[in-house]
């Protein structure tokens, strides 16, 4: 592998790691383009990247949890998580799909559920 730079005092194997580094760079965001759904980022401060790249993470592991915790034990119908990810941003998913998160949802839930009403009696 040949590179070209006009870095004359660093050595080969600085400048070799240099661009191992800022590759895992660009496979990172390739990666957060692809699977967070953050085809551009709005902001230009470093704030507001954060703040976008961030909030695009949490949607993104709270669909892998819920995708995780409804498709378990299942033998018919099994959706990949992109399709799954895809159906649910659509409101789109098979009837058994949206019967098992409202029972998982019901399930993680049963004690708030149970405080809250309650609280609303007291």
């Amino acid at each position: 592998m040949r590179v070209v730079t006009n870095l004359m005092n660093v050595a080969p194997e600085a400048i070799a790691d240099i661009y191992k580094t800022r590759w895992r760079i660009e496979t990172f965001f390739r990666w957060i383009k692809q699977n967070l759904s953050v085809p551009v980022l709005f902001g230009t401060t470093e704030n507001a990247v954060f703040n976008q790249i961030f909030a695009a993470w949490i949607a993104y592991v709270l669909l892998k949890w819920l995708y995780s915790k409804t498709s378990e034990g299942r033998v018919f119908n099994k959706l990949s998580f992109i399709t799954f990810q895809r159906q649910w941003l659509k409101a789109n998913l098979p009837i058994d799909w949206r019967i098992a998160v409202v029972l998982k949802t019901i399930e993680n839930y049963k004690g708030y559920v149970c405080l809250i009403l309650d609280n609303q009696h007291s």
